[in-house]
C-alpha cells in the first residue's frame, strides 16, 4: 500500500485477502443509550474517526464500530477502509466488480450504519473520501452528520411504528 504524498493504494486481490484473514484492524467502542450519543455527535464519533486515522496513518486496513445499545434494537456505527461499497461482510462479492484482480486501486473511507428501522434493509453504506485524505481531516464532518442522521432516522421510524 502506498500513502504517503500519493494516494493510499492497494492491489484488488490483496485488499480481498486481508479481509477474508482477518488481517485489519477491528476497533470496536460502546454506548447505551443513542439519546446520549445524539446530545453529542461529535465527541461520540470522534474515537472512530481517530482511530481510523491512525490504522491508515500506519497504512493499515480498518473497521471501526461504535455500537449502541444491545439485542433487537442494537445500532451499529462504523467506518471501514474499503475499495468498493460494500462492507467487510460482502467481500466475497467484492471480486465480482473488477476485471483485473491484480489492479491497484484507491483505499476510501466508508461510512456504514446499521439498526433495525433505519431504512427498508436496515442497512446504509456512504462513500466518504480516498483514505490518504481522510487523514487530512476530509470528510471527518460527514461521519459525525451521516451518524446523527442515521440515529434520528432510526429513533423517528421507531416512534412512529410504535404509533401504528
Amino acid at each position: 500500500m502506498l500513502l504517503g504524498s500519493e494516494v493510499m493504494q492497494i492491489k484488488v486481490k490483496d485488499f480481498i485477502e486481508k479481509i477474508e484473514n482477518q488481517a485489519y484492524r477491528h476497533e470496536t467502542i460502546l454506548a447505551d443509550k443513542e439519546e446520549d450519543v445524539l446530545q453529542n455527535v461529535d465527541q461520540a464519533v470522534f474515537p472512530l474517526i481517530d482511530k481510523m486515522v491512525d490504522a491508515i496513518s500506519k497504512e493499515e486496513l480498518a473497521e471501526t464500530e461504535l455500537v449502541i445499545g444491545d439485542g433487537e434494537d442494537r445500532i451499529s456505527i462504523m467506518l471501514e477502509t474499503g475499495i468498493i461499497n460494500l462492507p467487510f461482510e460482502n467481500i466475497k462479492r467484492v471480486d465480482n466488480f473488477f476485471d483485473d484482480l491484480e489492479a491497484e486501486v484507491p483505499v476510501i473511507v466508508y461510512f456504514i450504519a446499521k439498526g433495525r428501522l433505519l431504512n427498508e434493509s436496515d442497512f446504509k453504506i456512504m462513500r466518504i473520501s480516498p483514505a490518504s485524505e481522510f487523514v487530512k481531516d476530509h470528510g471527518q464532518k460527514t461521519v459525525a452528520l451521516a451518524a446523527s442522521d442515521a440515529l434520528n432516522r432510526i429513533l423517528a421510524n421507531r416512534e412512529s411504528a410504535k404509533e401504528e
